[in-house]
């Protein structure tokens, strides 16, 4: 039982490389369905869940300056305090303008 291993292989060796071929789909210009924008953006969703936007624009009633902030926590604790967004607004009054009142009324 003597087989040769060469004799049943096919042989390597050949006189031209082989090209690989690329097959390129067809393309068909099939027009693009518009879709419904009823997705809503993940930015507005979080506006909306919380109640107002960040950073948070508020302007001093004494001194007139315009103060952003960004903290959630603080801002929620301010509006605690003054009971709505709508009354921060209404009274809010930055450090500034805390020392510049006290500093007028001593």
């Amino acid at each position: 039982m003597n087989t040769d291993i060469n004799t049943n292989a096919k042989s390597i060796k050949s006189s031209a490389p082989a090209k690989a071929s690329i097959q390129v789909p067809e393309v068909i210009n099939t027009p693009v369905q518009p879709t419904a924008k009823t997705n809503v953006s993940p930015r507005a969703q979080r506006i909306a869940a919380r109640g107002y936007a960040l950073p948070l624009a508020l302007t001093c009633n004494v001194t007139g300056k315009t103060v952003r902030y960004t903290s959630p926590s603080y801002i929620e604790k301010c509006i605690s305090k003054y009971g709505s967004l709508e009354e921060l607004r209404k009274h809010y009054v930055s450090r500034e303008g805390k020392r510049e009142s006290k500093a007028t009324v001593a």
